[in-house]
């Protein structure tokens, strides 16, 4: 028996089959100590408290819903820091690192930040499209020109926080994200997500990555004081918290990563049972992509995967939605973001390709005819015993079949697999 994560409850399959599993590194016994340890004793930088000055201001960001990022064990010890350093309430803003997605409600930034700081401090919602809060500060190599919120810009100081986990183009989530595309324009983000089609741009990959190098050059543009970012175990608890400078402070987190979230493999499988990880991993569509971009890391070419994912927010962006309608297929989304990028439109194509490479079927709340845009079987949660007793009967009585409850977080990995083709 397995349990499978699906939005805010579970799942569970009947299967005598292998658990995926990253790679196991305790949990901190203490979670407060621990970031409190980060903070007082950073990497490459001063203590936060000796860095700031009473009088200066001071903007947080802080990652949206769609994150699982603690920012209720950091914040007030992050804050309780400034504090100690002599920074008012109110000279701390909280800027909420949306990029490009849908703007959060009331409740969504008091559930992030906890009710104390919620009522305490002025926090907004960073606006990628509004011209009028947007600075441009510079152009990358690559020809980005970068342009971040004008309330971080103008801030005497500029902290941020967030998790590191895998990304698929940026290599790992955290530190510059942040930044850019946390609260870049549209137009930096559009730029940078350009740069899907280079296959150096993948899990797990820093160096010669250039997707994260130009990231890295915006946000270093921005000149950020400070970092706290958080290494997390797939069920959320805290393992390992860094602090410090933006890049150093980063690598080191990135290092935890993949002590812990890489899972080496002998084989590749035939058929994976997969969650995303549950919510917010599975909140729409968006996010879980991530997880079923995992998971098939783990597939043989054609292989079969039976993908849980709730999705109650739907497809998570309007351009998904229009490509899956407009376009037959990943090979006429891929001509038409060549000709004109679409921010969203990257994410339709990408699913739209694992639809071709893999045989694909979805346990969510999607409707069906949706879910068939993309090349996959849509399976709802009522008939998932069904699904998954016709896809074992399919794979017959030989077939390597594994089981990964958390994809979203963990990356397979073949020893001396070509990559997976586009």
């Amino acid at each position: 028996m397995h349990s499978l994560p699906f939005g805010e409850s579970s799942l569970t399959v009947a299967l005598d089959a292998p658990l995926i599993r990253h790679r196991s590194i305790a949990a901190a016994a203490d979670e407060i100590a621990e970031v409190r340890r980060a903070l007082r004793h950073p990497t490459g930088t001063a203590p936060l408290r000796e860095m700031v000055r009473r009088g200066e201001s001071v903007a947080i960001i802080v990652n949206d819903i769609t994150r699982l990022t603690r920012s209720e064990l950091m914040l007030p010890l992050l804050v309780e820091e400034l504090s100690a350093a002599g920074v008012r309430d109110s000279d701390i803003v909280i800027v909420f690192a949306l990029g490009i997605h849908r703007p959060q409600t009331d409740g969504e930034r008091r559930r992030i930040i906890g009710d104390d700081l919620y009522r305490r401090l002025r926090s907004i919602d960073h606006d990628a499209f509004d011209e009028a809060n947007l600075v441009h500060i510079g152009d990358t190599s690559f020809g980005n020109r970068v342009e971040i919120n004008r309330t971080v810009w103008e801030a005497d100081r500029i902290v941020l926080t967030g998790e590191i986990i895998y990304h698929l183009i940026a290599g790992y989530s955290g530190g510059r994200k942040s930044l850019v595309p946390g609260v870049a324009s549209a137009r930096t983000t559009t730029f940078n997500h350009n740069m899907i089609f280079d296959p150096r741009c993948r899990s797990g990959a820093l160096e010669g990555n250039p997707a994260h190098e130009d990231l890295l050059e915006g946000a270093r543009l921005a000149e950020p004081d400070f970092i706290l970012n958080l290494v997390l175990s797939p069920e959320g608890q805290l393992v390992r918290a860094v602090a410090g400078d933006m890049e150093q402070a980063h690598r080191e987190g990135c290092k935890v990563v993949d002590a812990m979230l890489r899972a080496d493999l002998d084989a590749p499988f035939d058929l994976i049972i997969a969650s995303a990880g549950g919510y917010p991993l599975d909140i729409d569509l968006r996010q879980a992509h991530k997880g079923l971009e995992n998971a098939v890391q783990a597939l043989r070419p054609g292989g079969a995967i039976l993908f849980y994912a709730e999705c109650p927010s739907g497809s998570g962006h309007p351009a998904i939605d229009e490509y899956a309608w407009r376009y037959g297929g990943d090979a006429e989304m891929e001509q038409a973001l060549r000709e004109t990028f679409a921010v969203g439109g990257h994410k339709a194509w990408w699913l739209a390709r694992l639809g071709r490479l893999y045989n694909v079927h979805l346990v969510s709340t999607l409707p069906g005819e949706f879910v068939r845009r993309f090349g996959f079987h849509p399976v709802s949660p009522e008939r998932h015993v069904e699904a998954l007793a016709e896809l074992t009967a399919a794979a017959g009585s030989g077939a390597r079949i594994g089981v990964l409850p958390y994809s979203g977080f963990t990356l397979p990995f073949i020893a001396n697999q070509e990559a997976m083709p586009v």
